[in-house]
């Protein structure tokens, strides 16, 4: 190799080295080995799980444990096995002491280092030339162990000698043993070259007294390193981590990267650029997915601490987060760290990618929370800004933290970390409210699990979101399960779940179980009583199912703080409590596991206290409950109020109330209710086969005859006979079993204008449009008459009509007169008339069913308001309806039906306020879902509608 040759390069190693801290034993050596033909080397002990979107290793997701404690076997070959060390540990004493030469190379005055060329290390001077050769013995250094090179120095002498290389030559032997008695001897003799010295523990070169001491052996070679590492002006690293380090590089050097060779001009940069891989963000996976709602990364908040459950995906968006932030973000992982060391080496992490070259040199050495405000200050000074992401802040002590916010007063620090009981008052102490990230959002999901070739359709999504918290590892494992286990069906894999009959265990079931070990049985008990709740409580109705397991009210409240520390409840603002979505699962086999009574008297105080409760989620808890008991006569009673089948059940009832239908043993007024509940069902599914089966069944036990039939059963059946007559279009039947039925009840009665305006909705089925419209519209003009409302009232504020209905004896009848008004509109709709006075109706109809609480007709009437003023050109109007009122609506009370066919509505309205972009993103955001046949044609519509407005627009011209 020419002179100089190593001087083009700035060093030999890329600075794209991996680097965590390195274990303190010998076989971290082994593991960075370095790779021949390649400018990488990775010595990474803990690798970060790039590919994964959650913030921890798959291990722990799986629950795989590491073989610990296993006997291992003896070698076959112990005298091959004996070699094999020795050779090792020959060289890694090598790679150490030329580590030593390194770190001592700018204060010798060295131009350059070289490895494994004529000698094991070459040292470079303007004025000398020095080769040395290092021999480890476990005895004492014989004269055949030194000849070799002796003898061929004398040829690299001539080298010199000749001019073919410049400078004074030295060979210069390093041992860690004594001198044996013939080597000795011969050194001793006059004829012994004064150019050849061999140095060894307590033996230093007489001319080079800068040379490493060599140690009697690798840990005390190691130890010598590492005291002089300390001396580098705050390098980048702990002393340890970066001899380790150093010890790669020369390693890899070995093998002939970049000309054998470290340049001594440059090896501050070679100590400081470990950082640059030591702590970086993992890597991100190809496509990233963002959670709903997001939060940027620097806020103006100082501090921010960001807890999570396993897998959340913390890190992820901390990392992804950075990578589009315009400002520099350090990123520091204490995962496995000591906690004394953490100061000084976030202190070092920050000076070397902040304060690198002199700022750096004038930093005091060593470790401690010193250091760190040492380093604030020169930051200040230096009027730089600085960020940093301390990740796995869990595995700190709460006053650990609070030091090292302390000591980076100005910084901005984002704690990353697991739910743990002392988060709270570290929150507390530093002026800040834990954040958790939100989530995947339905949308998300549904392509996730589409990129897998799993189906779900909307509601199906939601399932999924609220089984797994949209918390990413959670999701990702459920699609994994879905598409092996389930065969790609998304509800199959829901309602195995949730009935716990799942045979592969989740990853959640996994990371979640290892936080219920850490609860104390009371506080189990506590989770088991929320988990059968499902819905949130107060305090005191918390108390009440506490009374009702056996526990005392101090108690519950204490087991429940007890889950909050866990990050295993969510609380609202009114004072409620329940589970985390993600923990709902788990949580589950605390409930199962309470003995059978006390379940039971659970259950019963939960019923009283859902009993006469009006918001959807403990309505439809409720209703689960009183089949879950077996009340199903008081559910059927339920089902018999208007309203209840557009207000969003829960359809896991079904099953109890089909039951009941068949059950022979029940009376026959019981069985015709289950019936008349099962066609309700049926028919807003629009499943007239199994409609017309229920209304049969229905005639049939009329027929029966029993005390418990009369008159409102009768009008029940003839407004079933007339949507059959009307759906298969047989209008001489329709008019025949209309007149037959009114003629049975008083004119002006309740009962006679139910049957008007049922028998207007069979005529609007048969396509009678204009017959259906005007007997809705006289039914519309009864059931006002009847109310005492006139037009101010019913297009008036909505609050005066809420209160007029709250105070009315007839309450049901306002849903039945907004059932009027629907008809009305939509028959004139059928008959082309789309918009103006006569399509008013829509409105109070869309009122009247909002204070009624009958949600899905409150969204269907509003999507015709919607509709009226699109073809009005009030496109604006129209949207604000739609973001304000319907979609909010829909998502509070669970319509998941309804969602697509609203989301594809506001993407045309978009589109037609010359939004395309938005319009485009809707439509293609509901692209996953596996749609029903209306859905699917209704999608399409719509995208035909919106790239036809897309091509009406004018191009820009640039």
């Amino acid at each position: 190799m020419a002179e100089g040759s190593v001087e083009s390069d700035d060093f030999f190693v890329s600075a794209q080295v991996r680097a965590h801290p390195a274990p303190t034993d010998m076989a971290w050596c082994v593991q960075a080995n370095a790779m021949s033909g390649s400018d990488r080397v990775v010595n990474s002990v803990r690798p970060y799980p790039g590919a994964m979107q959650a913030d921890e290793s798959q291990a722990e997701a799986t629950g795989a444990e590491p073989h610990r404690g296993r006997e291992v076997p003896e070698a076959l070959d112990g005298a091959q096995l004996q070699r094999i060390t020795s050779l090792h540990r020959g060289f890694t004493y090598q790679h150490l002491y030329a580590v030593g030469c390194l770190l001592q190379l700018r204060e010798a005055g060295a131009r350059l280092l070289r490895v494994e060329r004529d000698e094991d290390v070459e040292v470079v001077f303007d004025d000398r030339y020095l080769y040395l050769q290092v021999k480890t013995r476990q005895g004492s250094l014989t004269w055949s162990d030194v000849q070799g090179a002796v003898e061929q120095f004398a040829r690299i002498r001539g080298e010199h000698t000749s001019g073919r290389r410049v400078g004074i030559p030295r060979l210069i032997v390093v041992t860690n043993a004594k001198l044996g008695p013939d080597l000795l001897e011969r050194t001793l003799q006059p004829s012994w070259p004064t150019d050849v010295a061999l140095v060894g523990p307590g033996r230093p070169h007489p001319l080079e007294p800068w040379l490493p001491t060599p140690g009697s052996d690798l840990a005390a070679m190691l130890k010598w390193c590492i005291e002089q590492a300390k001396q580098v002006p705050f390098g980048s690293l702990s002393a340890e981590t970066l001899v380790w380090k150093l010890a790669a590089c020369v390693q890899y050097a070995c093998t002939g990267a970049h000309g054998h060779g470290f340049v001594a001009a440059t090896l501050p940069r070679l100590c400081e650029q470990f950082v640059e891989e030591l702590q970086a963000f993992p890597q991100l996976p190809a496509i990233y997915r963002s959670h709903d709602g997001e939060p940027k990364l620097l806020s103006d908040a100082l501090v921010r601490l960001i807890v999570g459950f396993s897998g959340a995906g913390k890190t992820t968006w901390a990392a992804h987060a950075a990578a589009h932030c315009p400002h520099p973000i350090t990123y520091f992982d204490v995962a496995g760290m000591p906690t004394a060391s953490v100061p000084g080496a976030l202190a070092r992490e920050l000076a070397a990618r902040h304060l690198s070259g002199p700022d750096a040199e004038t930093l005091p050495a060593g470790d401690g929370i010193d250091v760190l405000r040492a380093v604030h200050a020169a930051l200040s000074d230096a009027q730089i800004n600085v960020a940093v992401v301390i990740d796995n802040v869990h595995q700190l002590e709460a006053e650990n933290v609070r030091l090292l916010a302390n000591a980076l007063p100005t910084a901005r620090m984002i704690l990353l970390g697991r739910p743990r009981p002392d988060q709270l008052p570290l929150a507390a102490h530093l002026g800040i409210t834990p954040e958790a990230l939100p989530g995947w959002s339905a949308d998300t999901i549904a392509a996730i699990f589409d990129d897998e070739g799993c189906t779900l359709d909307y509601g199906t999504a939601q399932r999924v979101l609220t089984l797994t918290a949209g918390l990413p590892l959670y999701v990702l494992n459920s699609t994994q399960l879905t598409r092996t286990a389930f065969a790609g069906d998304g509800a199959a894999f829901c309602d195995a779940v949730l009935a716990q009959t799942h045979t592969t265990a989740t990853a959640q079931e996994f990371i979640l179980d290892k936080a219920f070990d850490l609860l104390t049985p009371r506080a189990r008990a506590a989770a088991g009583l929320l988990a059968i709740a499902e819905v949130p409580v107060t305090g005191a109705e918390l108390q009440q199912l506490a009374e009702a397991a056996g526990q005392g009210p101090a108690q519950a409240a204490r087991t429940v703080r007890d889950l909050a520390a866990h990050g295993l409840t969510q609380d609202f603002a009114d004072g409620r409590v329940t589970l985390h979505d993600a923990v709902r699962p788990i949580a589950s086999s605390a409930a199962d596991g309470l003995p059978h009574d006390v379940a039971h008297r659970v259950r019963d105080a939960l019923l009283q206290i859902l009993e006469g409760r009006h918001d959807l989620a403990r309505v439809g808890r409720w209703m689960r409950l009183l089949t879950e008991t077996g009340r199903v006569e008081r559910l059927l009673d339920l089902a018999s109020e208007d309203g209840f089948f557009e207000a969003g059940y829960p359809r896991a009832i079904r099953a109890a109330v089909a039951d009941a239908a068949e059950d022979p043993t029940r009376d026959i007024a019981l069985r015709f209710e289950a019936h008349n509940t099962l066609g309700a069902w049926a028919y807003y599914d629009d499943d007239w086969e199994a409609y017309a089966c229920h209304v049969n069944a229905m005639e049939w036990l009329v027929e029966t005859g029993d005390s418990g039939i009369g008159s409102r059963e009768r009008v029940l059946l003839a407004t079933h006979q007339f949507s059959v007559f009307g759906h298969t279009k047989d209008l001489r039947r329709l008019a025949g079993a209309f007149l037959a039925s009114v003629e049975q009840v008083a004119a002006g009665s309740s009962e006679d204008r139910v049957l008007r305006y049922n028998f207007a909705k069979a005529l609007y089925h048969a396509d009678q449009f204009a017959q259906a419209d005007v007997l809705a519209a006289k039914s519309a003009a009864a059931y006002c008459e009847h109310l005492g409302l006139d037009v101010d009232d019913l297009y008036g504020p909505t609050a005066d009509l809420q209160q007029r209905f709250e105070a009315s004896d007839s309450p049901e009848e306002y849903k039945r007169l907004a059932d009027c008004f629907s008809l009305s509109v939509r028959a004139r709709r059928r008959q082309g008339i789309v918009s103006g006075p006569m399509t008013m109706a829509a409105i109070p109809a869309m009122s009247l069913y909002s204070i009624t609480g009958t949600w899905l007709q409150a969204v269907d009437s509003g999507q015709e308001v919607v509709d009226i003023l699109v073809n009005a050109g009030s496109m604006q109007k129209a949207l604000n309806i739609l973001e304000r009122q319907l979609l909010p609506v829909a998502q509070e009370y669970n319509l998941s039906e309804m969602m697509i066919g609203l989301r594809s509505h506001r993407a045309v309205i978009l589109a037609h306020t010359g939004d395309i972009a938005a319009a485009r993103a809707e439509i293609d955001g509901l692209s996953s879902y596996e749609p029903t046949p209306e859905q699917a044609s209704d999608i399409r519509r719509q995208k035909d509608i919106i790239e036809a407005l897309a091509a009406q627009q004018p191009r820009s011209v640039h």
